[in-house]
């Protein structure tokens, strides 16, 4: 290959297709999010705050954008393995015996039914309308997080979580300045859009009396239905070449991604000739709302990336270290606001649901890097440890963010005007378990909540047992540039 202008370009472009393909969305994890967003980043235990150079800059560094000259097009996927599973511990409180339910059920381990989530799309475009020193960019993609998953209603589970069905996506328009070999400062804007979000557990229906840790005569299947299609974000960042061999980036979300969701509740009745069955009458919620205010995050990463440029100027080899704050601690509780009128035995008003979160601001420490075997074809590996959002008592099936370590490898090639890039991670979480006189995510009885109506005796805790989490994530994507 040559080392003239336009092969110098066509260097860059290779860059750019590399970090494209996680598929899924934001470039924090944590939280709601596994780390992810680009084929080249999970490939490098995603350390890219200075170093990413494709449509997904759009989302971990918009300053980076300035670097992509001329016009390009991306598309990324990622296919997520979730290997969740809850294995619910003997419960001290007595349990009275439920027609067609088998205690020992409730003790062996359940698993998520649906372990791959293959909605992962990142989809962006670029152009610098031929001005030199600018760049301008558009983008839809998905987080980078398991939206659907599936438990057995008999199982271990079932006060905690049964089914979750989530979509959550980001419109986004971006803006970059900058000299390319030099520096660069950009910004994202984001409109927010959350079409659905399904959450579905077996609530206790008694109107009073003792608790039961593993079934009730009275269980129905309830199910929260929420959207928001209009909340907004904003991400910034740049990077500043130090040196012929050091660059120093910052990125970072600056306003918080506040949803305002609302929706309804449904009742179902549990597993047929298990305990009750209602009537159509009896499960219908007249004039049900609810609402949800939740919020996402903000975020702030650090790089300092080291590359060995060549003698013709491209890059022979880099290395990234990278520092990542989030702000989980926005999220304290679930607090549905319900309104509504339940019939499953008396006219009732619609209880509020409150699920305490807790939730912690985390860091995470990122390495990882790029080695170029020739000019059209480089290998890259890095890991990373994060520290999990969730404290030990509040852990939950929703989104388990534990203490996690991520180790990827990928490969980076170009061929004509296309830029191709293929990787994988794997994501270790060390298993958890809660003691029930600790648990701190309870079983919901919306008509008689505990101890008020229990007869004295404290609310059971639902999450009380051992979680064994685990994800594997294979990203690819394949950039064009005109």
């Amino acid at each position: 290959m040559t080392t003239s202008p336009m092969g110098s370009r066509r260097h860059v472009c290779l860059w750019a297709l590399a970090l494209g393909v996680l598929a899924a969305a934001t470039a924090q994890a944590a939280g709601f999010e596994i780390p992810g967003n680009s084929a080249q980043g999970i490939g490098r235990g995603m350390a890219l705050t200075a170093a990413v150079d494709d449509g997904t800059a759009v989302a971990h560094n918009p300053g980076r954008l300035s670097q992509q000259k001329g016009h390009r097009a991306q598309w990324s996927h990622q296919l997520l393995w979730s290997h969740e599973a809850f294995t619910r511990a003997a419960s001290a409180y007595p349990q009275d015996p439920v027609p067609g339910a088998n205690n020992a059920d409730a003790l062996k381990k359940s698993e998520n039914q649906a372990s791959v989530f293959p909605l992962g799309v990142f989809l962006s475009a670029s152009t610098d309308l031929g001005m030199p020193d600018w760049t301008f960019a558009a983008a839809g993609y998905g987080p980078s997080a398991n939206g659907f998953k599936q438990f057995d209603t008999q199982g271990g589970q079932r006060y905690m979580l049964t089914k979750l069905d989530a979509l959550l996506a980001y419109a986004s328009l971006a803006a970059a300045y900058g000299k390319k070999d030099r520096f660069g400062i950009g910004a994202t804007l984001q409109w927010a859009m959350m079409p659905k979000t399904d959450m579905t557990l077996v609530v206790d229906g008694a109107t009073g009396g003792v608790n039961n840790p593993y079934y009730s005569g009275n269980d129905a299947v309830a199910t929260i239905r929420l959207k928001d299609m209009t909340a907004f974000s904003a991400i910034v960042g740049g990077w500043y070449r130090l040196t012929e061999n050091l660059e120093l980036a910052l990125s970072g979300r600056i306003l918080p991604v506040s949803f305002e969701s609302e929706g309804d509740v449904l009742l179902e009745n549990d597993k047929a000739g298990t305990g009750a069955h209602f009537s159509d009458s009896h499960l219908l919620i007249s004039n049900s709302k609810s609402k949800l205010k939740m919020k996402m995050a903000p975020t702030a990463a650090v790089g300092l990336r080291y590359r060995s440029p060549t003698a013709d100027g491209r890059d022979d080899f880099d290395i990234e270290a990278n520092v990542v704050w989030e702000g989980w601690s926005v999220l304290n509780e679930y607090n549905v606001i319900n309104s509504g009128q339940i019939n499953l035995f008396k006219a009732s008003a619609m209880p509020n649901v409150h699920i305490q979160k807790r939730w912690q601001d985390t860091w995470s420490a990122r390495l990882g890097g790029t080695k170029w075997l020739s000019p059209d074809l480089a290998v890259s590996a890095g890991g990373y440890y994060e520290q999990g959002a969730a404290p030990l008592d509040f852990s939950h099936l929703d989104f388990p963010s534990f203490d996690r370590y991520g180790v990827g490898g990928g490969l980076r090639y170009s061929v004509g005007a296309f830029r191709l890039n293929l990787s994988y991670a794997h994501v270790f979480q060390p298993d958890r378990t809660v003691d029930e006189r600790w648990g701190q995510v309870y079983q919901q009885r919306p008509l008689a909540p505990c101890p008020a109506n229990c007869d004295g005796q404290g609310s059971v805790a639902a999450n009380a047992g051992t979680f064994e989490t685990a994800y594997d994530m294979l990203s690819w994507s394949v950039q064009a540039q005109f």
